[in-house]
């Protein structure tokens, strides 16, 4: 049998399990959200900027054509409806208290994720797919003056910045966000385990 001593040298040895500090989770989290909401609002602010010159394009220039107009409002409602969306997304994660129970902080965290989805496939494509129709619609009489060569230019220069920010842009920026707000969910998934563990 072995002694105190010798009981006493093989509890000291055993390795720790590394607990996880929940202060610094929270706080990282907290960072996180607040450099989410930061890019979201800088976001809704260009898109808000876009909208006012679209708004006052719409009610300062007379245009001849009628799909003029339509493009034109076409693409205040995309922008609108776009903006309105994140702004949802900045509301759904202020509602985040990540000093309440872990449970509940995953709960809200699961809801935004799901949104942020939503946005970044279903009303993203129909976001690009109504403003690339409405901006053709504009282009018919605001590029007819031009020689057919230099109205090529301009549609396929819009064309490619269209394709290159949706397809590269568009998903660079889809997975980071899903990343930011995957990396809380983890880093609250471990309070949650540390906090039912008895």
């Amino acid at each position: 049998m072995k002694d105190f001593n010798d009981i006493q040298n093989l509890w000291k040895n055993q390795e720790t399990k590394a607990v996880p500090d929940a202060s610094a989770i929270i706080n990282k989290a907290k960072k996180t959200k607040k450099e989410y909401n930061t890019k979201i609002s800088i976001q809704i602010t260009a898109l808000v900027l876009a909208l006012i010159t679209l708004i006052w394009i719409l009610f300062s220039i007379t245009f001849q054509s009628i799909t003029t107009y339509i493009g034109l409002i076409t693409m205040i409602l995309c922008i609108g409806v776009f903006s309105i969306a994140r702004g949802k997304l900045i509301y759904l994660l202020k509602k985040i208290d990540f000093t309440s129970n872990p449970s509940h902080s995953l709960e809200q965290l699961e809801k935004v994720y799901q949104y942020q989805k939503w946005i970044n496939t279903k009303l993203t494509k129909a976001y690009f797919l109504f403003i690339s129709l409405a901006m053709g619609l504009y282009f018919i009489e605001v590029i007819h003056p031009f020689s057919l060569g230099i109205q090529l230019i301009i549609i396929g220069l819009t064309l490619t910045w269209f394709l290159f920010t949706y397809f590269y842009l568009g998903k660079k920026q889809q997975e980071k966000e899903n990343q930011r707000i995957e990396s809380i969910i983890a880093s609250i998934q471990q309070i949650e385990i540390n906090f039912n563990q008895p």
